[in-house]
């Protein structure tokens, strides 16, 4: 057996389904391995959306996404869907072909030293090729899985692809026991029952199989909760008890006065990644997780362990501690907010309303990067978990219409959404072929106002002319009829609604070009 064929032999055997990537000659070996193997390879426009493809199919399914890029050009494009997954805590392995190990020294032509590329951005990153590639595959799959979750990069150097892979001794790694025992838990007992005001706050650690666990939880404490993007619909937010997203989306000063209410906060897989200022080193936090995040001036009271027997284990004990209904009602009065009327397009918010009240409860939902993602973050309301997908850690453009590929090969039944910036479409316009190839039903709506708003907004508040961020934005609906799906321009909110609905009951993708009235980003940002 060659080390390619032990490679896509242990992915096959942890369950993996797909490879995504784009090929190169250097890297034929191994997917012709994985096709052996029975792995489908999904052919990407790019390696960047290859990995965000991998990243939301691993997140759904559980198992570590796979991307596949050759060496050089192949491996750099890789380098920034590898960092989203790397500060989105995603499981993922990434593979990309290198130099022969012979030549490595004498040949310069597309050398780059990828260990030393990918190091900064993942959990590991090594070159296959003087041990047992199995265990070395395996190793990485189950770092990748492991708390916080995130992505391990292997190179495979051409001439070792199709070399004989020598199995070594099987050998169990030891795990580290991240359990802190239970006078943690105690502490962090004592201190919520000696609040008044205890705000819960969930992030991205928590995973939605702790979702149950976490509802007992606030359930007992009667307490309010606000979600990070990354984890919304963890707990219903038709819950009276939610008062927002935390934090960077819209809104942020009221959501801001709603956690300065609180005399403690209560996190629950919280991770400072995901936002872009450092409130949470200036307010009391205790913490259970399943991996520390105490970093710099962060130094939360922590108890570590598996999140939902954490969360059970402190229902066990806590008392209820409800807010005053005057406060509770001030609090979400901050987070309602009326959709302005546009002078021109449609009112983002008003479109998005409107998307929600069409789309199923149940339907994954991803967001691009831009000023609508602000909007998308804090209003758009998630009712069950894993069913909203953002890029938040990186905040990278272009991820929404990858991402969404990710997630319809997850789950073919379900309807699947992406709402991206006339900006991000433009990045990604090569994912439409993936969706036409595959005839995977995806409702794309873009947001189309000429301009990359988040960043004009910016400038006018800092007193600046806007300055290299307005465009000339094509007629994305003649693009997409271009590569064979049905689309059009939207004008108003009955033409969104008609052909949505259309779309969802036909099982088919769709195009909508939305123009919009930026004004209403400068009241909401």
């Amino acid at each position: 057996m060659t080390h390619a064929e032990a490679i896509a032999e242990t992915l096959a055997g942890c369950g993996v389904e797909f490879v995504f990537g784009l090929p190169g000659g250097e890297v034929l070996a191994l997917i012709d391995a994985c096709r052996r193997r029975g792995l489908r390879f999904v052919l990407a426009g790019h390696e960047s959306s290859a990995a965000s493809m991998a990243q939301v199919f691993g997140q759904i399914k559980g198992v570590p996404g796979v991307c596949v890029a050759t060496l050089g050009p192949g491996a750099t494009n890789l380098v920034t869907g590898v960092a989203n997954a790397f500060l989105d805590r995603a499981p993922l392995l990434a593979l990309t072909a290198q130099i022969p190990g012979a030549a490595y020294a004498t040949m310069s032509h597309q050398r780059v030293a990828l260990d030393r590329l990918f190091s900064p951005i993942t959990k590991r990153s090594s070159t296959l090729g003087t041990g047992d590639s199995r265990k070395i595959t395996l190793s990485g799959m189950r770092l990748a899985s492991a708390p916080r979750p995130g992505p391990v990069h292997l190179a495979l150097p051409s001439d070792v692809a199709v070399q004989e892979c020598v199995a070594a001794p099987a050998m169990e790694e030891p795990i580290a026991s991240r359990y802190t025992g239970e006078d943690a838990l105690s502490k962090i007992a004592a201190r919520v029952n000696s609040s008044e005001r205890p705000l819960a706050l969930i992030g991205l650690g928590a995973d939605p199989s702790a979702a149950a666990a976490i509802r007992a939880l606030v359930n007992r404490l009667q307490a309010p909760f606000l979600v990070t993007p990354k984890v919304k619909g963890i707990l219903s937010e038709d819950d009276p008890r939610f008062l927002g997203v935390a934090s960077g989306m819209a809104i942020d000063r009221d959501i801001m006065e709603t956690i300065r209410a609180a005399d403690l906060l209560l996190a629950i897989g919280f991770d400072p990644v995901e936002c872009d200022k450092t409130w949470f080193a200036d307010v009391e936090i205790v913490a259970l997780d399943s991996v520390t995040m105490s970093e710099g001036n962060y130094r939360p009271m922590e108890a570590i362990g598996d999140i939902a027997a954490l969360a059970a284990a402190l229902t066990a004990v806590l008392e209820s501690k409800p807010w005053p209904e005057d406060l509770l009602s001030c609090r979400r009065k901050a987070i309602a907010r009326r959709p302005a009327d546009p002078r021109r397009g449609l009112s983002p918010l008003r479109l998005i309303e409107e998307l929600r009240s069409v789309f199923p409860l149940d339907g994954l939902v991803t967001c691009d990067v831009g000023a609508h993602k602000l909007l998308m973050g804090q209003f758009w309301r998630a009712y069950q978990p894993g069913t909203f997908f953002m890029s938040n850690g990186l905040s990278g453009m272009g991820f929404a219409i990858a991402a969404a590929v990710g997630a319809q090969l997850a789950y073919p039944g379900r309807a699947v959404l992406a709402v991206v910036g006339d900006g991000g479409m433009l990045m990604m316009l090569h994912d439409l072929a993936v969706i036409r190839r595959l005839n995977l039903p995806i409702v794309i709506v873009v947001f189309s106002d000429s301009s990359l708003s988040l960043i004009r907004v910016s400038q006018e508040r800092r007193g600046l002319p806007n300055y290299g961020v307005d465009f000339a934005a094509p007629d994305f609906a003649a693009i997409a009829q271009g590569f064979g799906i049905r689309a059009l321009r939207a004008e108003s909110l009955a033409t969104v609604r008609t052909e949505v609905d259309h779309a969802l009951a036909e099982h088919s993708p769709l195009v909508l070009d939305v123009p919009i009235d930026p004004s209403e980003y400068y009241d909401l940002a």
